[in-house]
């Protein structure tokens, strides 16, 4: 990816993707089919979170970047994983009703969410750390 912004905003899309599988198959009462696939989704939220709040949070403290929308953002990232956690429950009692009750508040603040990071945090972020990117973007990677 050629830029920070390009990079967190495909992975996003990922998660969005693995998100509205296992929102299917759910709605479909098919159980099996809807916890892999939101194992997959899960995996895919957990490793993104970690890649901002290990390594792109971090870097843009350290460089001047703004305090005040990284705690929103990390504020965010757990109230997202008190749903997934919830959804998680939901999804092995194979109750649709709760899961699909908490999937669509889930994504509401997930667009909100990326939204912000996307318009707001991302840009500032590629600004404050365009000469360390294909460092940060090796250490993301790896995460």
């Amino acid at each position: 990816m050629d830029t920070l912004a390009a990079f967190m905003t495909a992975d996003h899309n990922a998660c969005d993707d693995h998100f509205v599988l296992a929102e299917k198959a759910a709605y479909a009462n098919n159980w099996q089919e809807a916890e892999s696939a939101f194992d997959t989704f899960l995996t895919a939220m957990k490793h993104h979170f970690r890649m901002e709040e290990t390594q792109l949070f971090p870097a843009l403290i350290e460089a001047g970047g703004p305090s005040g929308p990284v705690q929103m953002m990390l504020m965010e990232h757990e109230q997202m994983n008190s749903l997934l956690d919830d959804m998680a429950s939901a999804m092995k009692q194979h109750d649709a009703q709760g899961y699909n009750g908490l999937s669509e508040t889930l994504l509401i603040v997930m667009q909100q969410h990326n939204l912000k990071e996307e318009q707001i945090l991302y840009p500032i972020a590629e600004r404050l750390l365009a000469n360390g990117w294909p460092a940060l973007l090796g250490r993301m990677q790896a995460v």
